[in-house]
């Protein structure tokens, strides 16, 4: 999840990191950029650094965007209002390798969270669903959001990243249980 403002610069390469705070676990290599409530890029990590924030140099601000080092402190601290310089952040670089733009809400095998929440809750019995995939899906359902449904039960919107897990799981499930069209489930 990136903010809007940072879409032209992803899709030039002018931004080429993204910096979280504290130590990231990159699960995937390959991953999905969001912004503004849009797909705009499928990409792969290039690398990975960790640094203390008061480490962070010019070339790391221009990677991720930014013209000094300054504005980028001030944008972590806009983002983490709570960030200390001896706080460590995970760099992650990365590479583009296809344009996208897509809503968010019809990305899951070119279903809306909503639907798939609805279909999984349908066939939960034979999908098997664990407790958490239940109370995800029921919470989407209800709130008809992915970051509302994250805010409830996670206490962030930030959060949204395990509930699209979660949903990406549901429509392995519903795929191999052949409850989508294949067309769904080659998205």
């Amino acid at each position: 999840m990136l903010k809007r403002r940072f879409v032209d610069k992803i899709l030039s390469g002018e931004k080429a990191t993204t910096i979280r705070l504290g130590k990231v676990e990159i699960r995937s290599r390959e991953f999905y950029i969001h912004a503004g409530g849009r797909i705009v890029a499928r990409a792969v990590v290039e690398g990975i650094a960790y640094k203390r924030v008061k480490e962070l140099t010019d070339e790391d601000a221009k990677a991720d965007g930014f013209s000094s080092v300054s504005e980028l402190k001030e944008e972590l601290k806009r983002f983490y209002p709570n960030i200390k310089e001896h706080d460590w952040v995970t760099i992650i670089r990365f590479r583009v390798v296809e344009r996208i733009d897509k809503a968010e809400t019809h990305v899951y095998g070119g279903l809306s969270a909503y639907e798939v929440a609805k279909k999984a809750l349908e066939y939960s019995e034979q999908l098997s669903l664990d407790d958490e995939e239940i109370k995800v899906l029921r919470k989407i359902v209800e709130t008809g959001s992915i970051r509302a449904a994250a805010r409830e039960l996670y206490g962030h919107p930030l959060k949204r990243r395990r509930i699209r897990r979660i949903l990406w799981n549901v429509v392995k499930k519903l795929c191999e249980k052949g409850f989508l069209d294949k067309q769904s489930c080659r998205h």
